[in-house]
């Protein structure tokens, strides 16, 4: 037995030597570059992103490129001191509704504010295709914004011709592409239209689109049924894309399995949205089915956002058969003498507390009130309320919930999942200014900043280690950007600087369009957008195109 051992040790030896040669090879790779650096932030603590921890080293901007991560000095024409602060890779918004914002006001001064160096965007809908009878989103286009373009490829062009602070990427929405085909009906899709659906999915993975989106629980989305879904999701897998889904919330633990289902028949990766309060009073049955599926093989992840309520359309709180067609005719639906009174009788079934529920819209009367508060001031119940807010603002007003408190233990249980990453489901904007949306979100203000002070530092959920890599390398992993998300030399100089001690989300439900605090230096592709607390005003933003994107498609 003894030669045996000595012939295992001298193996091991062997071994050994080869890992030391590759280590002399890995510290020449890691020598500090001979030109001067643009930029080098010293004395930070560096979490890398990949979830390992903290190192003090000093890292080296040139150009667009990290040019360097270690402890040796290096030449720079600007030398920031970061001591004290955690230096990282610029966090990742995995779940975004931005089109407008950035159409609006392309700095993205809410997100940037927050370390968020890329979003993206496209749920339900997305920015393109527009054609046939499809019309404009108003969580798309909305005053002042004019739509330009007619196709998702188009949208990215007027993007890098306005100029934008952040990086952005996004899927094509499935429920834009029916409608380009064949309007908001609930019918069936003929296989002529299905296969003119193929075809404009096709074109906007060839345009960039990361992958394929549907929001099932909303008009024209909810009308797929998941063979459907399925010829959707292959045509995407071709061409490498992901499907993001935001499950139909009124099946549950259902509307995972329709997704699940999907990744088994196409094997194509699948993220589930905002799965964070949207599992309901039952987060276990949702994590224990999550956990089986990726036991059993399938590729499967999501996002959530650090809150307990969420922000969608108010026309969302009709019955599902009186959302069918576009706002008009929603709206002549709600003014029909036949159909309104089945409206307000299925709505009252529900027994909903409208009092936890507050109206954004563009329409400075309702813009912040609680639905009860507009029912009062009318003298009619909340359900009418409803109606005549939705005809008054031509279906276009959103709601949004006001926390109780009952979900915040929920939200803790998702968002600390293994393989749960980040999306804030807000909007890039401008503070101080009424939009055509109205009042947002405090999500668009201060999700990713909230992770950090809320959950790593106040409640000790997360390590700054893993909260980093939920918000960088793991969704860079997702959307297969092999050049961001990590600091490393050769990759994107999309990096944060923060106080540990002080980083905070400002925005609340009451003030929501306050930003972020503690955030000291934010570079996206290597130039600053963030210097020293203050935005630069800069745009130095990149469409992030996805793997089936082919140069010059129309």
């Amino acid at each position: 037995m003894r030669p045996i051992q000595r012939k295992k040790v001298l193996g091991c030896a062997a071994v050994l030597n080869i890992l030391l040669l590759f280590g002399v090879a890995m510290v020449e790779a890691r020598s500090p570059p001979a030109a001067e650096a643009d930029i080098l932030i010293k004395n930070g603590h560096v979490i890398d992103g990949t979830g390992g921890p903290w190192m003090q080293e000093n890292v080296a901007i040139k150009g667009d490129t990290i040019a360097y991560v270690g402890r040796a000095p290096v030449k720079a024409k600007r030398v920031i001191d970061a001591t004290g602060r955690i230096v990282s890779p610029g966090f990742i918004d995995m779940h975004s509704h931005s089109e407008f914002g950035l159409s609006l006001d392309g700095r993205g001064l809410s997100k940037i504010t927050q370390g968020i160096t890329t979003e993206v965007m496209g749920e339900h809908v997305s920015a393109g295709p527009v054609v046939g009878p499809a019309v404009d989103d108003p969580v798309i286009i909305a005053p002042p914004v004019k739509r330009s373009w007619k196709t998702l490829g188009g949208f990215f062009t007027f993007l890098e011709k306005k100029g934008i602070g952040l990086n952005v990427a996004s899927y094509v929405g499935m429920g834009q592409v029916r409608a380009s085909v064949m309007g908001y009906g609930a019918g069936t899709p003929s296989r002529e239209q299905i296969n003119k659906m193929k075809g404009l999915v096709a074109q906007a993975m060839q345009e960039g689109a990361m992958g394929v989106s549907a929001g099932m629980w909303y008009v024209p989305n909810s009308f797929f049924d998941i063979p459907q879904v399925v010829e959707l999701c292959k045509t995407a897998a071709g061409y490498g894309g992901i499907f993001a889904i935001h499950i139909r919330n009124a099946t549950g633990v259902d509307g995972l399995r329709e997704a699940i289902s999907v990744a088994r028949d196409t094997h194509i990766p699948v993220e589930i949205f905002h799965l964070g309060a949207s599992a309901g009073m039952d987060p276990d049955g949702y994590l224990a089915v999550l956990r089986k599926a990726r036991e059993d093989g399938v590729d499967i992840t999501g996002n959530s956002y650090p809150y307990e309520t969420g922000w969608s359309y108010v026309r969302q709180t009709l019955p599902t058969w009186a959302l069918e067609g576009n706002s008009a005719d929603i709206v002549a639906r709600l003014q029909n003498p036949d159909a309104r009174p089945r409206i307000l009788a299925e709505m009252k079934r529900e027994h909903r507390d409208f009092s936890y529920t507050k109206v954004a819209s563009a329409d400075l009367a309702l813009d912040g009130k609680t639905v009860t508060q507009i029912a009062t001031a009318m003298k009619i119940p909340p359900e009418e309320a409803i109606l005549e807010i939705l005809v008054e603002t031509r279906a276009e007003a959103f709601e949004m919930g006001i926390p109780t408190g009952n979900r915040d233990a929920i939200v803790t249980k998702m968002l600390n999942s293994p393989w749960m990453d980040i999306g804030s489901d807000g909007i890039s904007l401008p503070a101080g200014v009424h939009t055509g949306i109205g009042v947002p979100h405090p999500r668009s203000f201060g999700s990713h900043t909230r992770m950090l002070s809320q959950y790593v530092r106040v409640c000790h959920v997360f390590s700054w280690e893993e909260a980093i890599r939920k918000m960088t390398s793991q969704a860079a992993d997702r959307l297969g950007l092999h050049d961001r998300g990590i600091l490393r030399e050769g990759m994107k100089a999309d990096v944060a600087v923060f106080d540990p001690a002080t980083v905070k989300d400002m925005a609340t439900y009451e003030d929501p369009m306050q930003y972020s605090e503690g955030v000291d230096w934010v570079f996206v592709n290597g130039t600053a957008v963030v210097d020293n607390r203050k935005p630069t005003n800069a745009l130095p933003g990149k469409v992030l195109r996805g793997p089936g994107y082919k140069p010059g498609t129309p």
